[in-house]
Formats: C-alpha cells, sequence, structure tokens
C-alpha cells in the first residue's frame, strides 16, 4: 500500500486532466512533500488537474523497502492506475512529472505505456542514470534543470536534449541547483506554459 495524497481544484471542472508527481531519492530524504514536488503539484492543481502526490515503497507510510528504482517502477504504475480510477477524469489528459530520482523511475515506468500525454522531468539524473529509453519518445516533454545541478550537468543534459525526439522544450535555470530553493516559482511558470502549450490545462 502506498500513501498519497490526491488534490482536485475547486470548484471541479466537468472533466478533469490526471497528474502523477514521484518524488526524490528517499534514501537521501525525498519525499512527496518535497519543495520542487509541491511546485509541479501547485502548477498543476492551479491548471485544473487531479493531482496525485505519493510516497514510493519504504518512504513514509508507504509498505516495503526501497527497491533501487526497479520496483518502484511498480510504484509509479499503480500511481497512475489509481488517479485513472478517480471519477470525472479525463484520461485522455494524463502528466506525469518526476524530479530527480523520481523523474527517472518515473518517466522510465511509462516509457512503453501509452496512458501518460505529457512528460515533465526537472533535473533528471543523466549523470547518474540512463535515459536511453527517452531517444525513441515522442510524447510532449519538458525538461528542466538549473545550471549548477550536481546531478544533471549542464553538458549531459543539452547532449540528452539534443537527443530526444521532438515535440520537447528544454529550460536551464540559471543560479539553481539540484535543489532549486528559491527558484520554485520559475519551475511552476515553465510547467504551466508548457501545459498551456499542449493544451493539457482545464482550468
Amino acid at each position: 500500500m502506498l500513501e498519497g495524497i490526491l488534490e482536485i481544484t475547486s470548484p471541479a471542472p466537468a472533466s478533469i486532466h490526471p497528474a502523477v508527481i514521484c518524488h526524490p531519492h528517499p534514501l537521501f530524504g525525498g519525499n512527496m512533500h518535497n519543495n520542487v514536488v509541491r511546485a509541479a503539484r501547485n502548477a498543476l492543481v492551479d491548471n485544473g488537474f487531479a493531482c496525485l502526490r505519493f510516497n514510493f515503497r519504504g518512504t513514509g507510510a508507504s509498505w516495503g523497502t526501497h527497491g533501487n528504482g526497479v520496483d518502484e517502477v511498480e510504484d509509479v504504475l499503480a500511481a497512475v492506475d489509481f488517479v485513472e480510477a478517480t471519477p470525472k477524469i479525463d484520461r485522455n489528459g494524463l502528466v506525469l512529472a518526476g524530479y530527480s530520482f523520481g523523474c527517472w523511475v518515473g518517466l522510465k515506468a511509462i516509457a512503453s505505456d501509452p496512458r501518460p500525454q505529457g512528460l515533465i522531468g526537472i533535473s533528471p539524473p543523466v549523470d547518474s542514470y540512463d535515459f536511453d529509453f527517452l531517444k525513441h519518445e515522442k510524447r510532449p516533454k519538458l525538461l528542466i534543470a538549473g545550471d549548477r545541478d550536481f546531478v544533471c550537468s549542464k553538458r549531459a543534459f543539452l547532449e540528452l536534449l539534443d537527443q530526444i525526439p521532438e515535440p520537447k522544450h528544454g529550460v536551464i535555470i540559471p543560479g539553481a541547483d539540484h535543489f532549486h530553493i528559491g527558484h520554485e516559482e520559475t519551475i511552476i511558470k515553465e510547467i504551466k506554459s508548457f501545459l498551456q502549450k499542449f493544451q493539457f490545462d482545464t482550468a
């Protein structure tokens, strides 16, 4: 059983797009209350999404033990199943977002799952993990990183961005490191712009 929070804007629109957000590495203090996760949540809820934040196995009140990014794939798919089962959900507009470890696990989990229509990756840890699965990803993608990120170097980030197909949008936030403290509003603005550009917003 996974611990999570499902939030829906009020008043709720007649048809609601679902969103799932995956948090950073739990062995380094990551959980669904992280500042970047909350920034993504704010952008999505403000745009009318039913937004699910959840804790990976072994984190917070979620059952189980950390699975080194392997077992967590099942957690992501379970979260997508759950939010899609919510009443009034428009399954055609599902967005999946992930930050750091959650970006890697989340985007990897849905690489062969057609349900998410939009993908958001914040600080993809390209210096530590393989993101080859994105090289054939044709769904709309937003990737965000700071120019001082120690697990997502600017060089590796730009190389990844160059290798993945359109539609895509990459953002490098000046002065931001991996934790994005003080840059949350920029993340919110970029996510909202992405949602509106690809007509995912329902607000």
